[in-house]
């Protein structure tokens, strides 16, 4: 299977690489048009040509595409893949806000799929599948990354609400993804939220809470940049009691070998998560946001 890495933006596709290189995967080639130190990092470590252009990546007749650019350039990936025929997976995130999605939803049918790692986490498929039969009552979402290493040097497009779309959106989709694996395809109202800046030098938000409701389930999400370590996790109540899972804090617990492996798929042509659903994921996504920063309540 010969795989085309375009763009590196952030360290998704650096692991994304040694898991396909695991399942004899063979990079044709690496382009990205914002950091060519990663470009080249990339390129040394995984013995990948490199193009400055992407046209001429695509040229290269690749199986498949794992595709992670800076957000505001996902769609113009997306669309040269589409008239490449060529199938793609894009790590998060592929847009930012409202605009971005409808840019995104209107783009061409292809095989292509976007999606938080944690959508493969082996434990949180398992929860999901332990809640089949289950009413849910109230959820409660958690995604905590630390955010420091946005706020430095090229990685500040990360923390901004116009790059990657900040705390709420970069860390956030985690959360939403996380819902839509336990409750397929569901669009949130969002009934209050706040947020908190804090000290740090963040442009967007140091964390935030949202308070939200689909029918008569509620829903809390809490999405943070705290220091420490990374934590993932849901509740969920049900009519028969309480159900809590925390991901194990390590790349396939969080669903990095399990997002390896639909890559292989997408490969043969089998795509992991529809648009509707990615529709849904960010339309949660960008709700809990927009809500946190006007101070909805």
């Amino acid at each position: 299977m010969r795989v085309a890495y375009a763009g590196v933006a952030h360290s998704h596709p650096f692991v994304d690489a040694a898991n396909l290189r695991a399942r004899g995967a063979t990079p044709v080639g690496v382009w990205d048009e914002d950091d060519p130190r990663r470009r080249r990092e990339f390129a040394a470590r995984f013995d990948a040509p490199e193009f400055a252009r992407l046209d001429e990546l695509l040229a290269r007749s690749p199986d498949v595409v794992v595709a992670t650019p800076r957000t505001p350039r996902a769609a113009d990936v997306a669309l040269a893949c589409a008239r490449t025929g060529v199938p793609v997976f894009f790590n998060k995130t592929v847009v930012a806000d409202d605009a971005g999605l409808a840019r995104w939803r209107a783009l061409p049918p292809a095989p292509r799929f976007t999606s938080s790692v944690l959508r493969f986490a082996p434990a949180l498929e398992a929860f999901a599948a332990d809640l089949e039969g289950h009413r849910p009552r109230a959820v409660e979402l958690h995604a905590q990354h630390d955010i420091a290493a946005f706020l430095e040097g090229d990685r500040r497009w990360q923390d901004d609400p116009a790059g990657a779309g900040g705390t709420l959106v970069n860390i956030g989709v985690h959360a939403w993804e996380m819902l839509d694996v336990l409750l397929p395809g569901v669009t949130v109202d969002v009934l209050s939220a706040a947020r908190v800046v804090g000290d740090a030098p963040t442009t967007s938000e140091l964390l935030a809470t949202v308070h939200a409701r689909i029918d008569a389930v509620a829903v809390t999400a809490t999405v943070s940049g705290v220091g420490g370590a990374d934590r993932y996790g849901v509740r969920v109540w049900t009519d028969e009691g309480i159900r809590e899972l925390v991901l194990p804090d390590d790349l396939d617990g969080l669903g990095y070998g399990g997002a390896a492996d639909a890559v292989v798929q997408l490969a043969r042509g089998v795509v992991a998560v529809d648009a509707a659903r990615t529709a849904a994921v960010y339309r949660n996504t960008i709700a809990a946001a927009r809500a946190a920063r006007d101070g909805a309540s």
